[in-house]
């Protein structure tokens, strides 16, 4: 009887260092000592190291930190269009935070009267890299943008805009794959509206 104990508890403990990311853990986000340039590439060589996240249809979620930035970067696969929408808990205030990036990008924060919007490219600790574009088109519905496919989405938050060391987080990627939308979050089943349904993040490592 010891040795079937024994063995059931060698295999929960292989197995929980084995288990992928999840909604229950706390996930460590990566360090870098590189600077990060937000150009709409996550496979630039300061990517490299970053904490990956996967989603459906090949589309993954980076993430690094230092010790005054926090980085991520939305990616589907060559010729998609990414949109990102990023929630995050200020632990402080109580409130909740969006940040929008597709062709314009913005912030939306919550509080005891509902989503309130900050404005479109008002950037307070903030910025990121949207779907840029280039020039117009005509389209049966008159002249469009044209814009850029296959550019990743990226954010870069000074850690200063929220408290502590480990954040609640929610991710939001919406990509266009020829002609059509599709949306996945993370954590899988994460809603907007209910921050316990979000994934817990910490910072892994403090610089000196």
């Amino acid at each position: 009887m010891r040795k079937i104990v024994k063995l059931l508890l060698i295999s929960a403990l292989l197995l929980s260092r084995t288990s992928p990311l999840n909604a229950s853990n706390v996930i460590p986000i990566n360090w870098t000592n590189q600077s990060v340039l937000l150009d709409g590439q996550c496979e630039d060589d300061e990517w490299r190291d970053a904490t990956k996240i996967r989603l459906p249809a090949q589309a993954s979620i980076y993430l690094l930190h230092d010790r005054d930035s926090f980085y991520i970067c939305a990616k589907g696969i060559k010729g998609d269009t990414t949109v990102l929408d990023l929630y995050i808990e200020n632990t402080q205030t109580g409130h909740l935070h969006k940040f929008h990036l597709s062709a314009q990008m913005g912030e939306q924060i919550k509080t005891e009267k509902g989503w309130q919007k900050t404005g479109s490219w008002k950037l307070n600790n903030w910025t990121g890299f949207w779907v840029p574009y280039f020039g117009y088109e005509e389209t049966e519905e008159g002249k469009r943008p044209k814009f850029f496919r296959g550019l990743h989405r990226q954010v870069q938050i000074l850690r200063k805009k929220f408290p502590g060391d480990q954040w609640n987080i929610m991710f939001g990627v919406h990509i266009k794959r020829n002609g059509e939308w599709t949306e996945y979050s993370y954590p899988e089943k994460a809603s907007a509206e209910e921050k316990s349904t979000w994934g817990s993040f910490s910072f892994s490592k403090k610089d000196g």
